[in-house]
């Protein structure tokens, strides 16, 4: 697809996208795909930090000069009968990657081969090319990773209380490389980081880990008068630890404007070429202001291949 861009979402510190108040043991759990359980990242709460990194208020939406019609055009303008719709539409962020703690090499990047089919189909939609061959299958208690690994201890990689037989495979090689180069475009260091700790695992096992392998954390809030914890304000967070992937894509097929009528000359490469080039530094999530929701996304080109 014609101004079509993959954006790939490194969180750095663990990340809270909620849904409010859960009915399970976890008072404010995650957001989760529907039908897999996977963590995801929507693409309404993309847009919405994107936007703000951009200080696409609506008083700067509204301004009558290069940058006003920029930030509308790009991220849309309600409430009165010039309004319109953004012409920068994101995915969702879907999961490749989750960190799980290894007995050798620390942690590993695990995907599994369904999450990597997934993410194969969404590069070919979007116009890649030249992409590594989906993962064969594998059966539960064995795993594959790259040449080289920093994870196998023996014949075996320990993830958390599971262990898997270990084997290289040359599939498994090719999509550490595709996704090192991608999500560490020109740092060789961390493309080599990556490679070494990267895992397929199988399907029921990374099912698995999504459910069991986030991050659960205990907050309190203390009483003012007695620094204790108030009455009723115990309560437990679930966010995406520190090290997750996740991908989705940014498609700009149409300028939408007020009557159809353009009154500039924005294309959709200009929206693109400014919006969705290069690394931004964002804030997602809540609780920001204990330090949660730090993630690097890098928007990627699509010329033939994800690179």
């Amino acid at each position: 697809m014609s101004n079509t861009r993959i954006y790939w979402i490194h969180t750095l510190s663990p990340t809270h996208v909620g849904i409010g108040r859960g009915m399970g043991y976890i008072d404010l759990p995650i957001d989760r795909d529907g039908v897999t359980g996977w963590p995801v990242i929507r693409a309404s709460a993309f847009k919405g930090v994107w936007a703000d990194y951009y200080r696409a208020t609506d008083e700067a939406r509204q301004r009558d000069d290069d940058n006003g019609r920029l930030l509308r055009t790009a991220f849309g303008r309600a409430g009165d009968e010039n309004s319109n719709a953004g012409a920068l539409v994101p995915t969702d962020a879907q999961l490749v990657c989750l960190p799980i703690r290894s007995f050798r090499g620390t942690f590993a990047w695990c995907t599994s081969p369904l999450c990597l089919r997934r993410l194969h189909r969404l590069l070919t939609l979007a116009g890649a090319a030249s992409l590594p061959a989906p993962p064969p299958p594998l059966d539960d208690g064995d795993s594959h990773h790259a040449d080289p690994t920093a994870l196998v201890e023996g014949s075996k990689i320990y993830l958390e209380d599971l262990d898997f037989q270990a084997s290289v495979c040359p599939t498994a090689t090719e999509w550490a490389d595709t996704l090192a180069t991608s999500i560490f475009p020109g740092d060789p260091t961390w493309q080599d980081v990556f490679k070494q700790r990267f895992a397929v695992i199988p399907d029921s096992a990374f099912d698995f880990f999504c459910q069991t392998g986030t991050e659960v954390y205990t907050r309190v809030r203390i009483d003012d008068e007695t620094k204790t914890v108030a009455e009723g304000a115990l309560w437990t967070e679930e966010a995406l630890p520190a090290e997750t992937i996740l991908a989705g894509i940014v498609q700009c097929e149409r300028v939408f404007l007020p009557d159809g009528k353009a009154n500039h000359a924005i294309t959709e490469s200009d929206l693109v070429s400014h919006f969705a080039t290069g690394e931004l530094s964002l804030q997602i999530g809540g609780k920001a202001t204990v330090g949660r929701g730090q993630v690097i996304c890098r928007f990627r080109e699509i010329n033939g291949g994800t690179n």
